[in-house]
């Protein structure tokens, strides 16, 4: 594990943009094997707790709408790709080619089914980081042995900035 990991969470972290991370009390870069002798976990701690924990159920929630999306889009995409086909074979029966049927179908293959597949690509990637980081502030708190109790509720959305209301009770 990152030892980097354990100063994120520490409240003695110092960040300097030239050296990088340092630690407060040693003013020299981390040099511990497995825990900290000194960190101190405070407000920085429940900062990171709750926002990680906000953004993994922020994902987590537009699970259904995203689906729902790659479904519908899917669906369609696929309807116009056979109208294109079928349109094909309904006028190769006058003999007749025309270019409609394949530029119909190309709409399909490459504006329509890229709807379906684009967000559920991006919710697969939000969800993996976000699941990542959850899990990297996790490790860390085992291995200190600090476990915690995290109540997350969703409020309304106004202009595109979501209410959340956080109760988060940290056990040591």
């Amino acid at each position: 594990m990152d030892i980097r990991k354990h100063c994120q969470l520490c409240n003695h972290q110092i960040v300097d943009f030239k050296t990088g991370t340092i630690c407060g009390i040693t003013q020299r870069k981390p040099e511990f094997v497995n825990k900290c002798i000194n960190a101190k976990f405070d407000d920085k701690l429940e900062s990171k707790i709750e926002t990680t924990n906000v953004e993994y159920e922020r994902v987590l929630k537009t699970k259904w709408i995203v689906y729902t999306n790659f479904i519908a889009f899917l669906i369609i995409g696929v309807a116009v790709i056979l109208a294109g086909y079928f349109l094909a074979e309904y006028l190769l029966k006058f003999r007749v080619i025309a270019a409609a049927p394949f530029i119909i179908s190309l709409v399909g293959l490459l504006f329509v089914l890229p709807l379906a597949t684009g967000p559920l690509n991006n919710y697969k990637n939000d969800l993996r980081l976000a699941k990542a980081k959850k899990d990297d502030v996790d490790r860390v708190l085992d291995l200190y042995g600090i476990k915690y109790d995290i109540n997350i509720s969703f409020g309304k959305k106004y202009h595109g900035v979501q209410e959340v209301d956080v109760s988060l009770k940290i056990i040591k």
